[in-house]
């Protein structure tokens, strides 16, 4: 009697899982696709496929970083809101909404207007050279406009998936996606009477659809979802609740921020060390094909930070540990199959990325059997620090992450490449074993259990 209703709980547990995470899969999913259709896009330019290729490539670190610098809302309205409806605490849950919208705005408009006029300097940081440098600005000034629009999208979903509501995010980004394949197909290449405007099609095409998923998504929640809702007199400051939301969310972005540096600089090596610009693609294309895992493993950890939250919300550490644990089980074994899959069959994604340069795709798919060996050890990373978040312990995820990027990635990316001139199948043994130790790190700290007890 007690295996039966110990099964019953976990086939009732799988359902929710699946229900949250299967609607973020589909919106990952699809936003990679995007990255591989600007990626497609720039390498089959008719002209300087390879710089505009190494300058979308790039232009990716600032969409990533835009992301990170949300978190430092993002995650406290994630686990504050999660935790308040664990609670049934609804007038809290829509507080923290308004306070969470504001924030972003305001830090959006920073970060456009940042970005607009320090194009420059950060484009000539990035060691891009030739061609690519110039077009990396050009789509760079251009996604400022669409700053703020970004940040709202994004803390909008953050509070809807907070409040167990995955799909309306995952449809909203559904549509951004495809308006910005369509879009920028479109403009680079003249479709339904738009003129072609090359490379500078596929930025616009990119903004356009973040301004259309900014206002949509505001929409949502002036409306309201049966969870949570935007009222405009919950945009006044609240000193109270914005101090909840940042000392959870700023360990986050500190982690974010800082070990987004160190990626940087890792790009900043890879650029540096080959004037062809072909290192560049194919680490670039390297990613954009593993997307098709980690995204996977990314909404197995938005599913498990919501019902982490939830549980605690409702005083049930037992069911937050049996929720991430099964996570882990159903998306670290997808990515474990597409581990598989990098290893064996990493060469055909390779060859229909770049089928004009038979060196980009044969360190493609070098770099793919690589990273393809240690997909189950990134999968418990990503799933248990989305667990952490979701029960508010981004203190701890930061240390660890900083202490792996900063002590492990960027000092051996460095002496790889920078010291022993290796080539970038040796830069990603460096970047696949980090992320092998950090998903041990990430592990262990959730097994013991500490964050059970943090308070938010």
């Amino acid at each position: 009697m007690v295996g039966d209703a110990r099964g019953a709980g976990y086939r009732l547990l799988l359902r929710e899982l699946l229900a949250l995470a299967l609607p973020v899969m589909a919106e990952n999913l699809l936003h990679m696709l995007v990255g591989v259709n600007d990626t497609y896009l720039a390498n089959h330019l008719p002209h300087d496929a390879a710089p505009a290729g190494a300058a979308v490539g790039t232009t990716t670190y600032f969409v990533w970083f835009i992301g990170l610098m949300v978190g430092s809302v993002a995650a406290g309205s994630t686990a504050i809101i999660a935790r308040a409806r664990g609670a049934r605490h609804k007038s809290l849950a829509n507080s923290v909404c308004g306070q969470s919208v504001v924030a972003a705005v305001l830090l959006g408009c920073g970060l456009g207007l940042l970005t607009y006029f320090g194009a420059g300097p950060i484009i000539k940081a990035t060691n891009l050279q030739g061609q690519a440098s110039g077009m990396a600005f050009a789509y760079l000034r251009m996604l400022s406009m669409a700053m703020p629009f970004v940040m709202l999208m994004l803390i909008a979903n953050a509070c809807l998936r907070g409040a167990g509501d995955t799909i309306t995010p995952a449809l909203v980004m559904i549509q951004v996606d495809i308006v910005n394949m369509v879009c920028s197909f479109a403009l680079t290449r003249g479709w339904f009477g738009l003129p072609a405007l090359g490379f500078t099609g596929i930025a616009l095409g990119t903004a356009i659809a973040y301004m259309l998923g900014g206002i949509t998504q505001f929409m949502v929640l002036v409306r309201g979802r049966r969870r949570v809702r935007l009222y405009l007199h919950r945009m006044r400051p609240h000193l109270l609740t914005l101090k909840r939301l940042f000392r959870i969310g700023l360990p986050a972005a500190a982690e974010g921020g800082l070990a987004w540096l160190a990626n940087f600089g890792v790009i900043r090596i890879i650029n540096s060390l080959d004037a062809t610009n072909v290192m560049p693609n194919a680490h670039m294309n390297t990613i954009r094909i593993e997307g098709l895992s980690f995204m996977a493993g990314y909404a197995f950890a938005a599913a498990a930070a919501a019902m982490v939250g939830q549980s605690l919300g409702m005083g049930n550490p037992v069911r937050a540990k049996r929720s991430a644990y099964l996570a882990f089980a159903v998306g670290g074994g997808i990515m474990t199959l597409m581990g598989l899959a990098f290893i064996f069959l990493g060469r055909y994604p390779a060859v229909r990325l770049s089928p004009n340069d038979a060196h980009i795709a044969a360190l493609t798919t070098r770099c793919l059997m690589i990273t393809g060996c240690i997909q189950v050890g990134f999968a418990a990373y990503v799933i248990f620090a989305g667990a952490l978040r979701g029960a508010g312990d981004t203190l701890v995820v930061m240390v660890v992450t900083l202490a792996s990027v900063l002590g492990l990635r960027f000092v051996g990316v460095t002496i790889v490449g920078s010291y022993l001139h290796m080539d970038l199948a040796a830069i990603w043994v460096v970047l696949a074993a980090e992320l092998f130790l950090r998903g041990v790190f990430a592990f262990l700290r959730f097994f013991y259990g500490g964050w059970a007890k943090i308070q938010v």
